[in-house]
């Protein structure tokens, strides 16, 4: 499912929604030539295929994906693939940590995915990122009892970005990998009326992959639960082998609004069916925070605008699950981050002092 962390003042959005609709033929091509890499993969999307191995299928792993964005040429050198002992509560978290202890610097989360595979279960996965789709691929090729081998795929605008094989992780392991440069980084600016706007700027991909490995039964996020194609009465189709299904993709998002000043600490999980024209339609609450917090959440899930779920690459409806996270205490690396950012924000404040200026007052006794 998808986490957005939302505060008390709305973020940034993303980019207009002007031009998104023809797009959707573009992110059939990209999914239309990842699936060809596939070889001998006929089913793919959120309904995911099942090829287990012998003595694997008692066990399943419950992978968590952030897509990162950073900016390289300002940043240390960073190995392709890198294991860290370090484990993170949040994307959030996780992007502190980066910034503080790997010193990386632009660093954005651009996308989170949590979903529970089998061994040998494709799930392929898609964004909006600036003018273009990225697509994700990951598929838990071999996993054994408190060890997992991962293959993944990430392609952008038709080029592949990141392809690695046989990444070894350790049960609870966060494992971090280094892509390729690309268009998909954002840049943040002030626009005409004092709004905040966004545009594409080349920045190179960092993906993180944390898995816990469970008992099959304890997998969470399946990804027949994330999303699964339905006829026009909301009743699920079957997916008959041969099949090609892929997921709605966001295109845009909708804040909750609340009262300024009010905190609110927890997350709301929501479900409902995309409409074949992209609209959000059925939504009901899986997961309660609380009965005023559930129905602004809901509202703003209505007003989310959809690229529609495409079934052997015809349009149809499909349910999709978001989870909606709100502002939590900071974790440690989250607190260090803002003092990195408090001490920047004071040097650049001190250069552009006179040298009087910057002069301080002798104390006095």
């Amino acid at each position: 499912m998808r986490m957005n962390r939302i505060s008390e003042t709305d973020p940034a959005r993303g980019p207009a929604l002007k031009g998104k609709r023809a797009k959707a033929s573009t992110l059939k091509r990209l999914l239309c030539c990842t699936a060809i890499l596939g070889a001998g993969v006929v089913v793919f999307g959120q309904s995911g295929v099942h090829r287990s191995r012998p003595g694997s299928s008692d066990f399943g792993a419950n992978l968590t994906i952030n897509v990162f964005q950073f900016d390289d040429t300002k940043s240390p050198a960073i190995d392709p693939v890198t294991q860290l002992s370090e484990s993170f509560s949040s994307p959030n978290d996780e992007a502190a940590y980066l910034k503080v202890k790997q010193n990386l610097q632009d660093v954005a989360l651009r996308h989170n995915r949590l979903v529970g595979l089998i061994p040998g279960q494709d799930f392929l996965d898609a964004v909006l990122l600036g003018p273009e789709y990225m697509v994700i691929k990951v598929t838990p090729s071999e996993l054994q009892r408190g060890h997992l081998k991962l293959d993944l795929l990430v392609r952008y605008a038709n080029e592949n970005v990141l392809n690695v094989k046989s990444v070894e992780i350790d049960n609870f392991e966060t494992v971090l990998l280094r892509g390729g440069k690309g268009m998909f980084g954002v840049k943040y600016f002030v626009g005409s009326g004092g709004r905040q706007e966004t545009a594409p700027l080349e920045r190179t991909l960092l993906v993180s992959v944390m898995a816990g490995i469970v008992p099959s039964g304890e997998l969470h996020n399946r990804p027949g639960v994330l999303s699964h194609p339905v006829d026009e009465y909301g009743g699920a189709l079957t997916i008959k082998e041969g099949d090609r299904f892929t997921p709605p993709v966001v295109l845009d998002r909708v804040v909750p609004k609340f009262e300024t000043g009010r905190k609110i600490q927890g997350a709301v999980t929501l479900t409902g069916v995309v409409t074949p024209e992209g609209k959000m339609t059925n939504v009901q609450v899986q997961h309660s925070l609380d009965s005023e917090i559930d129905q602004r959440a809901a509202e703003a899930f209505r007003e989310y605008k959809f690229s529609p779920a495409m079934l052997n690459a015809k349009p149809i409806g499909a349910t999709y699950q978001e989870e909606i996270s709100f502002a939590r205490d900071l974790t440690p690396w989250e607190i260090e981050e803002q003092k990195l950012e408090d001490k920047k924000k004071n040097d650049n404040k001190n250069k552009s002092r006179t040298p009087n200026q910057r002069r301080r007052p002798w104390p006095w006794p």
